[in-house]
């Protein structure tokens, strides 16, 4: 484990290590363009408002997209914070903390999006048990 007044291991240094998930997806998220990011976000926005209008029962179906739409938040704020933190020589401000806060809440709202429509397809495989 690593100390807190270590500093970070560069890219080079984790070059002969695999990428973890959160690692391979912000790679994905950085090469992806703003249209993407954007159409991803909308993509979950719209999907979970459909379901909660159209068919609330139907809950499991709107995870995937609210994943997706987690993803292009995340990816929106990255660049925001990103083009903030060049123009601001690295100072940090409260703008720069709230989007750090909220794109740590894209990542939780993500992962719990993801891992319930993991679950929910498990279930639905596996059907009903009775012990």
């Amino acid at each position: 484990m690593r100390a807190p007044s270590e500093p970070r291991p560069t890219a080079g240094e984790l070059a002969g290590r695999p990428a973890g998930p959160y690692a391979v997806l912000a790679a994905r998220a950085r090469r992806a363009s703003d249209g993407a990011l954007a159409g991803a976000a909308a993509v979950g926005v719209l999907a979970a408002a459909a379901v909660a209008a159209w068919r609330p029962a139907w809950w499991a179906l709107a995870l995937p997209p609210v994943a997706v739409g987690a993803f292009g938040l995340w990816g929106i704020l990255e660049r925001e914070a990103a083009e903030r933190r060049a123009g601001r020589a690295g100072r940090a401000d409260a703008l720069g903390l709230a989007l750090r806060a909220v794109q740590w809440l894209a990542v939780v709202v993500g992962t719990a999006a993801a891992g319930l429509a993991a679950l929910a397809v498990l279930g639905a495989l596996l059907g009903r048990v009775i012990s």
